[in-house]
């Protein structure tokens, strides 16, 4: 079985199965574990993107205007590789390459074609249910169970030791500038670590909101995930920018990893409830200091 996967979140998730030695190819993004680096790269970005948030938001929406991809795929050396599966996604647009394009990039490929998997998850059980359709479609049922079994475990473990505290609500921030709230699966991953994420609706699409319409007294904490980006980059945008002005300057602030963890849905899931616990309840659940997961600043 030869697996092409081009989205990072389905890297993880293959390899989590032990189907690191299938894999034949990964999308430019795909950086974990650190020996997927050595595959072939079958995508690459059409963006700049050592450039501000505001920058990139703004090539990102030109280049959609003209009709165009934000990513393009080698189609020649996916044809070459000859892969027996290819996992994608349906979800974003601006994300990762999208299924349409390896449907047209398949069109016209003779004989047998691959098996298309179209990850579009929404909320958390989307999640689970993606480690699960992969391990049916991969030969890894039983491995697949075994993750989503522990995760379930680790979701018991911490509703139980946060069964008497007071719900906290914060601010998650995807996007710097415009300023995007973070949609999707994360507010059930707050409303797991006993927070509630403001403006925002679990299931629903990430949201760009002006600063203007974010009502302050609602939420004693932000934290930073941009989509994409480490800690350092996170840091240095928010400093370099003047983000944090008297508003936001008055509120608690984290960056965590969003490029590793938040923005990734795959068996990353119980290390984003963790870090949310840590940063929400700090008297319950104590940071490991060399982890470098989550900063305050």
């Amino acid at each position: 079985m030869k697996i092409i996967s081009l989205i990072p979140s389905a890297t993880e998730i293959v390899c989590s199965l032990g189907l690191f030695d299938k894999l034949i190819g990964v999308s430019h993004e795909c950086d974990n574990p650190k020996d997927v680096l050595n595959l072939p790269r079958l995508t690459k970005s059409n963006i700049k993107l050592n450039q501000s948030s505001l920058d990139i938001n703004t090539e990102i929406k030109k280049i959609l205007s003209l009709g165009l991809s934000v990513y393009e795929v080698d189609t020649d050396l996916l044809k070459n590789l000859n892969p027996d599966i290819i996992i994608t996604q349906s979800q974003c647009s601006v994300c990762a390459i999208s299924l349409s394009q390896i449907e047209i990039c398949l069109e016209s490929w003779l004989g047998r074609k691959p098996l298309l998997i179209d990850l579009q998850p929404k909320k958390l059980n989307d999640i689970l249910n993606d480690i699960k359709q992969i391990g049916i479609n991969c030969g890894a049922l039983e491995k697949a169970k075994s993750i989503i079994n522990t995760y379930n475990s680790h979701v018991k473990e911490v509703k139980k030791k946060l069964k008497n505290t007071i719900r906290k609500n914060v601010l998650c921030v995807e996007w710097l500038d415009p300023i995007m709230i973070a949609g999707n699966w994360v507010p059930e991953l707050v409303k797991l670590a006993k927070g509630k994420s403001v403006f925002a609706n679990s299931g629903e699409h990430s949201k760009f909101i002006k600063i203007e319409e974010i009502k302050f007294s609602e939420f004693e904490k932000v934290i930073y995930m941009p989509c994409g980006y480490d800690i350092l980059k996170s840091k240095n945008e928010l400093l370099s920018h003047n983000f944090l002005d008297k508003k936001f300057s008055s509120k608690e602030n984290y960056i965590v990893d969003g490029n590793k963890y938040f923005n990734r849905p795959g068996p990353s899931l119980t290390e984003n409830i963790n870090i949310l616990c840590e940063i929400l309840h700090p008297n319950l659940f104590k940071p490991n200091p060399s982890s470098k997961r989550w900063i305050k600043i």
